[in-house]
């Protein structure tokens, strides 16, 4: 196996990890979203520790999907220098925002 086999093989994994989290977040905020708003009009304590739960959840989901979305960004400079060097002006700003 060729190192550039690897690094795609090592990105596939990254990306196939990273792709996890965006899905999973937006299902949680919308899925806490509408537990919040059902807990506000029936005051119930089951729902409000529900919320809190996910929320807590919705955190951790959020901070891993970062985390990997910024080993991602690490592994198109190191694995793809050159890559990197030509598109960077052009693929580096959205990327980072």
């Amino acid at each position: 196996m060729d190192p550039v086999l690897l690094s795609r093989i090592q990105f596939a994994l990254t990306v196939g990890f990273h792709f996890l989290f965006p899905p999973i977040t937006i299902g949680l905020a919308w899925l806490l979203v509408g537990i919040e708003y059902y807990s506000a009009f029936k005051k119930s304590a089951v729902c409000e520790s529900i919320a809190r739960v996910l929320a807590k959840l919705l955190g951790l989901t959020f901070a891993i999907g970062v985390a990997s979305g910024i080993v991602m960004e690490f592994q198109f400079g190191t694995n793809w220098a050159r890559y990197s060097a030509f598109v960077g002006d052009i693929f580096g700003a959205p990327l980072a925002a």
